[in-house]
């Protein structure tokens, strides 16, 4: 394979991870719905939160996955690199950052020096809002990808012991973290470390392993779809079954639900193996219709869903009993309020990609409408026939149009991602 071609491949289009990202941004605004309309330590809320909690690490194996595709082992330049990333990601993470924290302001106001310090901190530590801390993890991730590249091309040939270790790593952090009554220094750093990348180092490497090995995992996961469905069903059992052990033993709902727990580890690579496999069906089958374009349509959208559909969830809920939520009966409450908030996540998304907002509030550029097609132009009326020389004494023959060139119609062309809310509510 010449290098061209490695770097088309590398280039090429992945459309099954168009469906595991869609999949994946329905699942996270769910679980965000259930945990902002229902209570914390709602029992029958946090049994699905726990299967929902694997959006968080979905998350970053995406963000790996994506990158290591399209770089594979190639450096890259550090700086032109840096600067795209950090205008797509890092403008929308401080717009953001800067609304939430207006929201979060006008319910509980302060001082204007203690508010820019709760502004200025909300920067640091992603906690402006409960799902923001995913940019700030993902700006760190950018950081240090060129060490994360090298990593993967020293190791080049032994990526299964480096999986291995990193697993074994992440099962050390993951129990560290669930500590529901954290001392010390533990204590202190408890609320800042779902915002440090190295939190989330197991699935960020898995991400770009995946990428790298994208063909053999491809060729695996569609000769074997008992195995991955075997595996959903084992692994989403477990952590059911480690959910009611918590709770038979005086855990809480809301910590017999936390996101960091080993048992969360083979759950999330079961769901993104279970996504994958539905992906690469729907890419198989794709034909360019309606529901092909929803799904590369939402695909493109889903980050400035991502960061725009809490603002609904807020509107909707934070008037407490005379919210709009409340004015129905759960669980049809939390099953309304999310329909609504995709929608309107949606359209907001929509109707900003048309503005001159687009690359700030959403990481995209401003999407320009084709202009309309006007009608077609009318063919060009044929030459008259010169003058006869003199007048036939019968009536003329019909004139011979074979070799005479018809005039076509030309065709127009269109031109050518304070304090807010509990932050445990977070993926």
């Amino acid at each position: 394979m010449t290098d061209s071609t490695r770097a088309a491949a590398r280039s090429s289009h992945v459309y099954p991870v168009d469906l595991v990202r869609v999949l994946t941004f329905g699942a996270v605004i769910a679980v965000h719905t259930i945990s902002t309309v229902n209570p914390l330590d709602s029992v029958p809320g946090d049994a699905v939160v726990m299967l929902l909690h694997f959006t968080r690490e979905a998350f970053f194996f995406l963000t790996a996955f994506v990158l290591v595709h399209r770089y594979g082992y190639k450096t890259v330049r550090a700086r032109p690199f840096w600067r795209r990333r950090f205008l797509l990601v890092g403008v929308p993470y401080v717009v953001w950052s800067l609304i939430y924290s207006a929201i979060g302001l006008a319910a509980a106001p302060q001082p204007v020096g203690e508010a820019t310090i709760t502004v200025l901190r909300s920067l640091s530590n992603g906690m402006a809002w409960f799902h923001l801390y995913f940019l700030l993890v993902s700006l760190q991730f950018y950081l240090v990808f060129p060490l994360f590249q090298w990593l993967l091309r020293v190791t080049r040939g032994r990526h299964l012991v480096l999986l291995a270790v990193s697993a074994a790593l992440q099962v050390v952090i993951d129990l560290q973290l669930h500590d529901a009554a954290p001392t010390g220094l533990k204590a202190a750093l408890a609320p800042y470390l779902g915002s440090f990348v190295f939190t989330y180092q197991f699935f960020l490497l898995l991400g770009g392993l995946a990428a790298l090995h994208r063909a053999r995992l491809d060729a695996w996961v569609r000769r074997h779809p008992r195995t991955v469905l075997a595996a959903f069903v084992v692994t989403g059992a477990a952590a059911e079954g480690q959910y009611l052990w918590s709770l038979r033993h005086g855990i809480g709902a809301e910590f017999a639900s936390d996101v960091f727990q080993p048992v969360m580890i083979p759950w999330s690579i079961a769901v993104v193996a279970v996504y994958y496999a539905l992906g690469a069906a729907w890419a198989d089958r794709r034909a360019g219709g309606p529901a092909s374009r929803f799904v590369e349509r939402a695909a493109d959208r889903s980050f400035g869903v991502f960061l725009v559909h809490p603002v609904i969830l807020w509107l909707l809920t934070a008037a407490g009993p005379t919210s709009p939520a409340a004015l129905v009966p759960a669980p049809w409450n939390s099953v309304v309020v999310y329909l609504v908030a995709v929608a309107g996540s949606l359209l907001i998304v929509e109707l900003v990609r048309l503005t001159p907002l687009s690359l700030a509030m959403t990481g995209k550029p401003r999407a320009r409408p084709a202009p309309a097609q006007g009608p077609a132009p009318a063919p060009a009326p044929a030459p008259a026939p010169a003058p006869p020389a003199a007048e036939p004494a019968t009536a003329p023959a019909e004139p011979d149009l074979t070799n005479r060139r018809i005039q076509q119609p030309r065709r127009t062309s269109p031109e050518v991602v304070h304090q807010g809310p509990d932050p445990r509510r977070a993926t």
